[in-house]
Parts: structure tokens; C-alpha cells; sequence
């Protein structure tokens, strides 16, 4: 299958909401009174409970329940929500294909969360500059798989199939998108990035989805796309043992070398992801179900 006529048939892709452009583009003004953007994120119910789901996860620590978005935006603040709205809205997007031949949406949902959620951690543990946009990139990193699985059902599952005969558990690896682009001549990341170019998302975020597998070949935003790489791979594996980790090579050289790692700094990532993930469990479910 040429590239080309894998682009042709994701041309009819809709547009992002208005209202969530909207959002997005004031949430890019720092300025921008909190009170505005809970105006717009109000009008839909959708957005509205997962803002509230997110702030009232025990992540948070707060004794008494927030009710208001205004109050919900002003604790996650604007880069948090902004990753919620794209994301929710983008899944959004493809809900009503519910004959699903592959992909586990659930579990996808999960791994883009952890992801993002690693991506926060990361930048904060290296005070990595440059990266406010970590955890939208990291919701978003992998939505090219929705875009192949809804697409192309008759040739998508035969990747994930052939995933499992190989030994890879887990689609979400170098391996693995070596394997989509084997066998249907792209891969998610590449499918991801031409959908971020339609709907002009930042560059930041573009460069993240299409290169987390590759952070070496970024060329605008190589920080964030180192952090988002990092995050993915410690999304995989959040509960493995982190010398098996480093015995094993699970991490890409690249990534490995950028933050030096080893054994000591792996294991402390897995377990601020650990704590930061066990805190959300409760919000991770009820959105992966939503």
C-alpha cells in the first residue's frame, strides 16, 4: 500500500470543534482569565466531567470535591487541560466506530495517559526547558494507531496479529512500528504527524508524534521529543524491574544516552510514574470508559 493512497483515504478525517480550537488557541495566551476558558469548556458536558474527574482524583489530595471548572482549570492548569481537551476531543472523533478489529481502546487510553503523565515527570525530574507542551504530546504521541485502526480495519489487525505471533506484547515499541511499516508501507507516527499538520497543532506537539520513536531526527522541538520518547518507554513498562530494564536494552541508545541514564535514575522514574499513576487510577478508568 503506497503512502499515497493511505493519505488520500484519511483525507475525510473531520475538523476539530470550533469551540475546540477555540480553547486551545486561548489557552496558548498565558493571560487569558481562567473564567474564559470554563465558559467554553462548559458547553460540553464531555470536557466539562473529565476536567472534574482529573482535578478530583486522588492525585490532588483534596478533602472536599471541586465542582467548579473555573476552580478545576486554576489547580490543573492551562498545559493539563489543554492535553485533556485535544485528546478527549480527538477520541472523540472516532467513538462512533465502535466495531473495533484490533485495537484495544481501552488499553490505549491508558498507555496515552501514562504517557502523558510520565512526560510530566520527566520534564520535571531533568527540568527539561522548553517543554510546557509535555503532557499534550504524550496524550497525543500515539493517535495515528486510532487512525489506522478505524481506516484500514482489513489491514490493521493483521499488524496487531502479527504483533502477537512475533512476541510483541506490547504496540508500543520500536519494534513495532518497524512492523506496521513493514507490512502496510507507513506507521503511526508518520500517520499521526499528517493528522496533527490538518488540525495545526504546534509544531511542539507534530514533532513529538512523529518522532517520540526517533527523538535524534527532530529538529524544532528535540527537547520535548526526547521527553515524550523517554515517557513512552517508561509508559511500557511502568511495572517492570528497572534492571531488567537496563539488562535488556528496552530503552532506545538515543534516549538512553540524551538523559544518562542507568539503573538508579531508571528506577527512581519508575516509581514517581508509579505513585503518579496509582493516584489517578480511579480518573484513568472512568476516561478510558468514557
Amino acid at each position: 500500500m503506497s503512502q499515497a493512497s493511505i493519505l488520500n483515504r484519511i483525507r475525510d478525517i473531520p475538523s476539530l470543534p470550533d469551540v475546540v480550537n477555540r480553547i486551545v488557541d486561548l489557552m496558548s495566551h498565558p493571560n487569558t482569565p481562567a473564567s474564559e476558558i470554563a465558559r467554553l469548556i462548559s458547553y460540553d458536558p464531555g470536557l466539562a466531567s473529565k476536567v472534574l474527574r482529573m482535578v478530583n482524583s486522588s492525585a490532588y489530595g483534596f478533602q472536599r470535591q471541586i465542582s467548579s471548572i473555573q476552580h478545576g482549570i486554576m489547580i490543573l492548569g492551562f498545559n493539563t487541560v489543554r492535553g485533556l481537551v485535544l485528546s478527549a476531543s480527538i477520541f472523540q472523533l472516532f467513538e462512533g466506530q465502535k466495531e473495533l478489529q484490533g485495537l484495544n481502546h481501552v488499553a490505549f487510553w491508558e498507555h496515552c495517559m501514562a504517557t502523558a503523565i510520565a512526560a510530566r515527570v520527566v520534564a520535571k525530574q531533568f527540568r527539561v526547558p522548553g517543554t510546557e507542551d509535555a503532557f499534550s504530546a504524550g496524550m497525543l504521541h500515539d493517535i495515528g494507531k486510532i487512525v489506522l485502526d478505524v481506516y484500514f480495519k482489513s489491514s490493521y489487525p493483521e499488524v496487531l496479529a502479527s504483533a502477537k505471533k512475533h512476541g510483541i506484547t506490547q504496540p508500543h515499541g520500536p519494534a513495532f512500528i518497524q512492523l506496521e511499516s513493514s507490512l502496510m508501507g507507513t506507521d503511526h507516527a508518520l500517520i499521526g504527524s499528517h493528522l496533527a499538520n490538518k488540525w495545526k497543532l504546534p509544531v511542539t506537539i507534530t514533532e513529538a508524534i512523529q518522532f517520540h520513536h526517533q527523538p535524534e531526527l527532530a529538529q524544532s522541538a528535540k527537547p520535548l521529543v526526547y521527553v515524550v520518547g523517554l515517557a513512552n518507554e517508561l509508559a511500557r513498562f511502568k511495572l517492570a524491574d528497572p534492571v531488567q530494564i537496563f539488562r535488556q536494552e528496552y530503552f532506545t541508545a538515543s534516549i538512553w544516552d540524551y538523559f544518562q541514564l542507568d539503573e538508579d535514575s531508571c528506577r527512581g522514574l519508575l516509581e514517581l510514574l508509579s505513585e503518579e499513576l496509582a493516584s489517578i487510577e480511579e480518573f484513568q478508568q472512568s476516561i478510558s470508559s468514557a
